[in-house]
């Protein structure tokens, strides 16, 4: 569920960029003019470098108070001037084999007191790490109209990888064996990106689509006896 917005792709208090948001849709990507990507739960934040020192402002547009967020970042940028857009997630230390993973798996194990959902890992998990994925302003200048690709290569430049500072990975089709390993690390979707897409601030981009990592299914049995056919999904081979 995306929050309100302003219309404009600034904060009209602040003068600040607001992110450029996915649309949600079904779909099948085939084409290699596409990037795919893992969505990252998490809270979506545009990180604001400059004169060594980093501000967060969250979807809105508003300042984004997030414990030691800044101090991870701010090393991490080799520029002098960057606005980068990513997320601030406990997702990299829940995957297969993680200490979260396995004390959620426990819980399970050990039961579950009636109408209690089974535990998240990622709310099990303290730690924090900033996965970028966009690069909207670099030395001050904006980069809203450059195509995806480059600004995907300048970001690469600009951010320097850590333990608690990622690129997120990307890749091109065909991609269902990594989709079935982002999903079994608990991503419930993925991003597919234009390689020639610009950056719309504060806009619902029909260049992005947010996409259900979970395997087609058709009908079910009591469906197929009644006629219904399975759901047609938009194939993208170009």
């Amino acid at each position: 569920m995306q929050p309100d917005r302003p219309d404009a792709g600034v904060d009209p208090q602040e003068g600040r960029p607001l992110p450029q948001f996915a649309t949600v849709q079904d779909a099948v990507i085939n084409s290699v003019d596409w990037v795919i990507e893992p969505c990252w739960k998490g809270t979506r934040v545009l990180a604001h470098f400059s004169n060594g020192d980093v501000t967060l402002t969250d979807e809105c547009g508003d300042a984004a108070d997030l414990d030691d967020a800044s101090q991870v970042i701010a090393p991490a940028i080799d520029a002098d001037q960057a606005v980068i857009d990513g997320a601030w997630t406990a997702m990299p230390f829940t995957g297969e084999g993680s200490a979260a993973r396995r004390w959620a798996e426990t819980i399970i194990e050990e039961g579950l007191p009636d109408g209690e959902e089974a535990p998240d890992p990622m709310e099990l998990e303290t730690r924090r790490a900033f996965v970028a994925w966009d690069l909207l302003e670099l030395d001050g200048e904006p980069l809203h109209e450059i195509p995806y690709q480059e600004r995907r290569r300048l970001l690469g430049s600009v951010v320097q990888e850590s333990v608690r500072v990622r690129v997120t990975p990307s890749v091109r089709p065909p991609i269902h064996h990594w989709v079935a390993a982002w999903r079994s690390n608990g991503f419930g979707y993925y991003v597919a990106k234009h390689i020639n897409s610009r950056y719309n601030p504060g806009e619902t981009n029909p260049d992005w689509l947010q996409i259900s990592s979970e395997p087609e299914r058709g009908p079910s049995v009591a469906g197929r006896l009644f006629g219904q056919r399975p759901k047609k999904v938009p194939r993208i081979d170009d």
